[in-house]
Parts: C-alpha cells; sequence; structure tokens
C-alpha cells in the first residue's frame, strides 16, 4: 500500500497523515479487496478546488472532496487514483456539522475512497449504501462527536 500525502496548504493537517493507512486498509477489508493499492491525497484551497470542480465537473464553485479515477496496475500495484481535499471546506464543515476537524477529514478521506473503488451517492439507494459504508467504516478511527 502506497500513499502519497500532499499538504502544501495547512500544516495542521500533517497531523492527519497517520489516518490514511488505516481508513484505506479499514475500506478495503471492509469491502474484502485484497488487492495492492496507491492512492493520491492532495490538499488544496478553495480557489484551487473551484477551479478543478469548473474544469472537469463544470459547476463553478467550491466543494470538499473530488475523486479522479486511475485504475492503472503496474508491478502489482493498483493506483485508485488521485483524492483533492478541500482544507477549508474541512474546517466550515466540522464546524457547521459540530465535531473536529480531524472527524471531517477522515471522514472526506473516506468518502474520497469510496469514490474511487466505485461508490457512489446519484440515488438514494446508493447514497443510503455509501453513507453506511462510511459511518461503519469511521467506526472506531473518527467517532462522531
Amino acid at each position: 500500500m502506497q500513499i502519497n500525502f500532499i499538504n502544501e496548504i495547512e500544516p495542521a493537517f500533517e497531523a492527519y497523515e497517520i489516518d490514511l493507512k488505516t481508513i484505506l486498509e479499514k475500506t478495503l477489508s471492509h469491502l474484502n479487496q485484497s488487492m495492492e493499492v496507491s492512492v493520491n491525497v492532495v490538499m488544496v484551497d478553495d480557489e484551487t478546488m473551484q477551479n478543478y470542480n469548473r474544469d472537469y465537473r463544470d459547476i463553478d464553485k467550491t466543494t470538499d472532496v473530488l475523486s479522479f479515477v486511475d485504475g492503472e496496475t503496474m508491478d502489482g500495484l493498483t493506483h485508485l487514483g488521485d483524492l483533492l481535499i478541500s482544507t477549508g471546506a474541512v474546517v466550515r464543515q466540522a464546524e457547521e456539522y459540530g465535531h473536529s476537524i480531524r472527524r471531517e477529514f477522515c471522514f472526506l478521506v473516506t468518502h474520497g475512497y469510496l469514490h474511487l473503488l466505485g461508490y457512489d451517492h446519484m440515488t438514494p439507494d446508493d447514497e443510503k449504501e455509501m453513507f453506511g459504508l462510511q459511518n461503519e467504516i469511521l467506526s472506531g478511527i473518527a467517532e462522531r462527536l
């Protein structure tokens, strides 16, 4: 397993890097996935996120997390893709939902990993399944306070 954490925006988020591997291991185990994987997790500011959202989704506003699926396998390692997470959204949403910044960061990472593994929330049933998985995966890692 290889996780590249790129964070040039907010040094405080470095403390959460340890959660990236724990969440990915639990996600893969929970989904009975045994593949060797790599993923890039990139922290960005709201302006950068808005630019990506506009350029790749035709939505000219910021968002909390974007997932770019890859799926290419090289030397036995499957690159799941890239996650972009907005530091501003993490802070705002943690306050809005009344939980810690770490909890929101872990929630968005889990959400992004599930997208990279093919899950979505476009229908009510898909949303129920995906959000249920997120809660199960985060149980014992980053509980809601």
